[in-house]
């Protein structure tokens, strides 16, 4: 984009492109929260929670196909363009990374954000680099917006916004070199942030325009469950920072401003990060080629668990009025209600003078597949999101054998390693952002495998960082096990390779005492070639 130079034009420039890319914030939120409350309780925000939520450990056993924490690895990948002089650099690049991204707690963070992005639709990870350190922050999609909805993929927008919230006295301290320090924060407007998101049932109510008066009838539960919602009661300032594309500077030009259109920093994205990156990754799991945000996997199971919340309930009334079932009296007087409570008191006593009396319990008849529409229901969830009986760690019918329980469950996981495969890409990403940042920021000296010091920096720019062996899911680590010991058989790697790839515990002591033990063999006298027989 071409930004303008003169200060007001730019300055109402800047809050166009704001008030564009915020454009579907609210309906959006209003989505989220409708999502967020079927994840949690299985049920709608007006509605009282499910009397079991299938969507919450779905999604989390979806989760854990698509990603582990304690297993996932990064290699670094040189491109066609770089020396070979610089593999001598990777091994210990390649350590380093991996300690930053656990040190900096990168994995869990990114857990985080995909359950999110699974429940929601997208989530963001940012990365903010402080005093050499590397720090990630999960941002929710409520608190994004893009300038083109209709354009997947971050790096394709021109302008896009992230908006949260500090607290004045935080503000004034963040502007401690700010030149109009006094006067911004005399400007800006603070109060408490609540999330409030209108329920669905809130939008059914009739407003008449006459009367600016709200009538109607919505079953709300507001009191007795704990709904899981932030109270600050401190007033707050919100933040916007929007990040633009300038063709003049090829980098992002980042605006922050403060409410109420208070404009604080105009400056270079090279500044604060890297010259024409973003801080943002977007994790998206169901992608969708014509809407940025992709699609929420919760809300494909929404309709499923509506289906199986009324089934259950069916099921116990039906269940309620088999032990308390209700009662014909035939022939009788005067107040029923107390002959009734007579029959169901322990010991209660009821008679009568009236001739052809009769008491009959009318127990409903429970059908012996009382439950087969629920595991109907349950099987569908599985279905819906590609999770295969084996892959869950049940039984199959006609499995004869371990071998055969292996197919079935490569096989079976098929649907699960391709969403598998769109996460590792988002990974990829982030594990590629963290080796740049490590290049800029990081001045630690290393050792390459030839025993010379260096720092990231001297690494060549010409790589791209990898999930090692795909690693970040469970479900290709069994064939990979499998394929790191038939190289081994074929002696096309050595030992401390097949470590590597193994990645076994305390694998940084196995190969030293490889290493030990290869130096010990090498330092022995050769053997003496022995003797033939005296005839």
């Amino acid at each position: 984009m071409i930004i303008p130079k003169e200060p007001n034009d730019r300055e109402s420039f800047y809050q166009d492109l704001i008030r564009k890319c915020l454009v579907s914030r609210e309906t959006r939120r209003a989505d989220y929260s409708s999502l967020k409350s079927y994840y949690l309780f299985g049920s709608a925000p007006e509605e009282s929670p499910a009397q079991y939520n299938k969507i919450f450990p779905h999604i989390d056993q979806l989760v854990s196909f698509l990603y582990s924490a304690d297993t996932t690895r990064f290699s670094i990948n040189l491109g066609a363009a770089a020396h070979e002089d610089q593999y001598r650099y990777i091994p210990r690049l390649e350590q380093a990374l991996n300690d930053e991204w656990n040190n900096s707690n990168a994995d869990q963070v990114f857990n985080t954000a995909l359950t999110w992005a699974m429940v929601y639709n997208s989530a963001f990870i940012k990365l903010v680099v402080s005093n050499g350190a590397i720090h990630p922050y999960f941002i929710d999609p409520s608190s994004f917006g893009v300038l083109r909805e209709d354009i997947p993929y971050l790096d394709r927008q021109e302008a896009f916004v992230q908006s949260y919230y500090i607290t004045k006295s935080d503000l004034f301290a963040r502007l401690y070199k700010h030149p109009k320090r006094e006067s911004i924060v005399e400007r800006v407007t603070t109060s408490q942030h609540v999330e409030a998101y209108s329920p669905n049932g809130v939008d059914r109510i009739i407003l008449s325009q006459a009367d600016p008066t709200m009538y109607g009838n919505v079953n709300l539960n507001l009191y007795g469950q704990n709904r899981m919602k932030p109270e600050v009661e401190e007033d707050t300032v919100e933040m916007i920072e929007l990040y633009v594309w300038n063709d003049e500077t090829k980098d992002y030009q980042i605006v922050t401003r403060a409410d109420p259109d208070v404009i604080i920093y105009d400056r270079e994205n090279e500044k604060l990060f890297l010259k024409g990156e973003s801080p943002f990754i977007q994790i998206a799991p169901n992608p969708m080629p014509d809407y940025y945000w992709g699609q929420s996997e919760v809300s494909r199971l929404m309709f499923l668990q509506d289906m199986r919340n009324k089934r259950m309930n069916e099921i116990l009334d039906l269940l309620s009025k088999q032990v308390n079932p209700p009662t014909a009296l035939t022939g009788f007087t005067g107040i029923l209600d107390e002959k009734n409570f007579a029959l169901n008191r322990a010991g209660g006593l009821l008679s009568s003078d009236m001739p052809n009396t009769k008491i009959e319990r009318l127990a409903p008849d429970l059908p012996e597949s009382l439950y087969e529409q629920i595991r109907e229901i349950d099987a569908m969830f599985a279905e819906a999101s590609g999770i295969s009986e084996v892959l869950s760690g049940r039984g199959e019918q006609g499995v004869r054998s371990a071998g055969h329980a292996s197919q079935l469950a490569r096989l079976g996981s098929s649907r699960a390693k391709k969403r598998a495969l769109i996460v590792e890409n988002s990974l990829e990403k982030l594990a590629t952002l963290y080796m740049k940042l490590m290049q800029a920021y990081d001045p630690t000296h290393l050792t390459d495998v030839e025993g010379k010091k260096f720092i990231a920096e001297q690494f060549t720019r010409q790589y791209v960082v990898k999930v090692d062996a795909h690693s970040n899911s469970p479900i290709f680590m069994e064939d990979m096990r499998s394929l790191a010991f038939n190289l081994f058989k074929a002696q096309a790697i050595d030992k401390e390779s097949l470590i590597d790839m193994l990645d076994p515990p305390m694998k940084q002591m196995l190969k030293e005492k490889l290493k030990k033990a290869e130096h010990m063999k090498a330092m022995q006298p050769p053997a003496p070639p022995a003797q033939g027989k005296k005839g």
